[in-house]
């Protein structure tokens, strides 16, 4: 690759990483560092402890998406530990109790974690009724796979580690791998491996 390119490509990536930054409606709350565009939605709160890294240049989806973070109400939150870093075109929607991510996990590429059904099942009372809402809390050291959806109510311990284009519903211990659709533990991990 040429000069010019590199160059091109070094002032491409930064500007979509502020004008992201600028769309923003809300902001993150403490230092983390922003290699993709993050665009922060909602009343809520998101905040972050050191050493968080959303994105990667040379990753999959870096050109063509960014990462969502959207607490939608006041009182709804996402927090994510030190150390962990994302992927690619992630996203995080909290409309209910929050979505709480450990230290040291590593997220991958095209996740999605919902702390709500964002309507309710009932189809006469989809439009107006409550929907089911559950915290998810994913606990320290978890390496979350490609394309995986986390739904509401989720516990995921830690250690754990889960497969590539799994749907995670219910509480998962420490030291397992999940994966499926819907997740179930595979095997444990051993601290021989």
């Amino acid at each position: 690759m040429n000069l010019i390119s590199k160059v091109f490509r070094k002032i491409y990536a930064r500007w979509r990483v502020f004008f992201y930054n600028m769309l923003s409606m809300a902001k993150v709350q403490g230092k983390a560092k922003f290699v993709s565009p993050v665009l922060v939605e909602g009343l809520g709160k998101v905040s972050v402890a050191a050493g968080v890294e959303f994105g990667f240049q040379s990753d999959l989806n870096f050109w063509n998406s960014y990462i969502f973070l959207n607490p939608k109400n006041a009182d709804s939150s996402i927090s994510i530990g030190e150390n962990t870093i994302v992927c690619n075109n992630f996203s995080a929607v909290s409309e209910g109790p929050g979505i709480q991510i450990g230290a040291n996990v590593l997220i991958g590429s095209s996740v999605c974690i919902y702390d709500s059904d964002f309507h309710e099942i009932d189809p006469a009372h989809r439009l107006d009724g409550v929907p089911k809402m559950g915290k998810v809390v994913i606990e320290d050291n978890v390496w979350i796979g490609d394309r995986v959806t986390i739904l509401k109510g989720s516990r995921i311990g830690k250690n754990s580690v889960v497969a590539a284009e799994a749907v995670v519903s219910g509480e998962f211990p420490s030291n397992v791998v999940i994966g499926g659709v819907p997740a179930k533990v595979i095997r444990e991990i051993s601290s021989k491996l």
